[in-house]
């Protein structure tokens, strides 16, 4: 399963690492950037209609996505690891 990040941004870079500008609000569920809204605006407060998939956003709903998002991987993860024996009670190949 793919997880979406806490907060979904696309922010373009230089080839050094250095952003090139302001971080661009971006749709958590179809990735389609909004052209001109910015996630410092978002985070102040302002909301958007995603222009692909229609879905309604703002900071509210941005953190109810990315708290799913952590609930889902601590799930997985828990399981993963109820899927691994224990160590002590590996068996030993060669009677060790």
């Amino acid at each position: 399963m793919t997880h979406l990040p806490a907060r979904p941004l696309v922010t373009p870079s230089l080839p050094g690492g250095e952003p090139t500008g302001p971080r661009i609000a971006t749709c958590p569920l179809c990735h389609t950037a909004h052209p001109s809204l910015t996630q410092a605006a978002v985070d102040a407060g302002a909301g958007w209609r995603c222009t692909r998939c229609l879905q309604r956003w703002d900071a509210e709903r941005l953190l109810a996505v990315a708290a799913y998002a952590a609930w889902v991987n601590d799930r997985e993860q828990a399981a993963a690891a109820a899927a691994r024996p224990a160590p002590h009670l590996r068996v030993l190949k060669g009677g060790k």
